[in-house]
């Protein structure tokens, strides 16, 4: 049984509609996705497994473990997805992906949650197949490391404010000198009168 529901839950539950299995999110079998995702990683209608499980293969090559999981029937609340996936994932480990036919949600320890809803973007989820594709190729895209652009966009400015500075104080030692023997010349010129010679 899985940790979403308990013993008690299900007693507490009338006896003309205890279920059979533990129901999770939205009235969702959990038991049965989970025994189907700890088979071959996929659950979901059985003209979607084939796509599915290529994708789950193509992730294994790549060294990721991630299951995914198809809703048939539009959930009320999309939260519920994730909350699915997020039950799910704590049993199976790896990244799980719920898929709806109106939202979608995911877990994963390998990825960040920003990494997660941005790759969901421009997903359609007409075809499962096809959404989980692209859904997994955005998630394991190459992401910029904006660590290391902020720290080379700082040591350019730095250089750049240092390389202003030592040019302006080259120009302005250079712009001393003249100044100096101007002044020396304007003192001791040819053709200077000492107006004082003439006082009485």
């Amino acid at each position: 049984m899985s940790p979403g529901a308990t013993t008690q839950d299900l007693l507490a539950l009338p006896s003309s509609a205890a279920p059979s299995t533990a129901s999770g999110p939205g009235g969702v079998d959990m038991t049965a996705l989970l025994d189907d995702v700890r088979d071959d990683h996929v659950a979901a209608p059985a003209e979607d497994v084939p796509g599915l499980r290529e994708v789950v293969a193509d992730a294994q090559a790549d060294g990721y473990d991630v299951s995914f999981v198809v809703i048939p029937r539009a959930l009320p609340k999309f939260t519920q997805y994730r909350d699915i996936a997020t039950e799910l994932q704590g049993e199976v480990g790896g990244t799980v992906i719920v898929l709806g036919p109106n939202s979608m949600g995911s877990a994963s320890p390998d990825f960040s949650r920003f990494q997660q809803e941005k790759a969901t973007e421009n997903v359609r989820l007409a075809n499962p197949p096809q959404a989980a594709r692209q859904l997994w190729d955005q998630m394991t895209a190459p992401a910029l490391n904006w660590t290391v652009i902020s720290i080379v966009l700082i040591l350019v400015v730095v250089a750049g404010a240092v390389v202003a500075r030592l040019g302006s104080r080259r120009r302005a030692a250079r712009g001393g000198e003249p100044g100096a023997d101007d002044a020396s010349t304007t003192a001791a010129g040819p053709g200077t009168h000492d107006l004082s010679r003439d006082l009485p």
